[in-house]
C-alpha cells in the first residue's frame, strides 16, 4: 500500500506480537496490506476464514495465522 517506513512494521515485531489477535477491519488489513473495505470483502466472501466477528467487530487469531492463510 504505502511505501512509508511502516509498510514493513511486522519486520520489526518480535514472535509474540505475531501471535497476539489481530480487532478489527483496519488492523487486519496493515497486517495483510488491504483496506478495511478489502477486509470486509474477504471476509464475506469466506476467502479469509481464519477471522471471526466477535461482538459485531473482525478478530483474527494472530497475524502468523492471517499470513499463513495466505501463503506468505
Amino acid at each position: 500500500m504505502s511505501d512509508n517506513a511502516d509498510s514493513n512494521h511486522l519486520v520489526n515485531r518480535d514472535s509474540a506480537d505475531l501471535d497476539k489477535p489481530i480487532w478489527g477491519a483496519e488492523g487486519i488489513g496493515e497486517v495483510i496490506d488491504r483496506t478495511p473495505r478489502q477486509v470486509f470483502h474477504l471476509y464475506h466472501s469466506g476467502a479469509l476464514k481464519s477471522i471471526r466477528k466477535v461482538g459485531g467487530r473482525l478478530v483474527a487469531p494472530s497475524a502468523r495465522a492471517l499470513l499463513r492463510e495466505l501463503g506468505a
